[in-house]
């Protein structure tokens, strides 16, 4: 009787053993999956990252170029202005002196 006794203590410690195996091998996986994710989510943000950049590069690089444009057309338009005005003042100086009106 007492030899069935020890063997079923060293039977319940390794039950016992086995569910504990069981529990870390069960919280190892889930450790290891909960990092899986965390590691895919990163390098899904930083792909997103990647692509808000090069977004904002090609929305920067258009502004600058509409930018330059704009100043470009107001510059011409200025220079077309004054042109046109002192076109028109040497023409009407030299109309008025033909006419004998100055």
């Amino acid at each position: 009787a007492v030899v069935s006794t020890q063997s079923t203590g060293v039977d319940i410690t390794r039950e016992y053993q086995d569910d504990e195996d069981e529990m870390i091998e069960s919280t190892r996986d889930a450790i290891f999956t909960y990092l899986q994710r965390g590691v895919r989510r990163a390098k899904q943000v930083k792909m997103e990252q990647r692509h808000y950049k090069h977004r904002e590069e090609q929305f920067r690089a258009i502004s600058f170029l509409t930018s330059t444009r704009v100043l470009l057309y107001g510059a011409i338009t200025a220079v077309s202005v004054v042109s046109c005005g002192c076109f028109l003042m040497i023409n009407m100086k030299s109309f008025f002196i033909a006419k004998k009106l100055v």
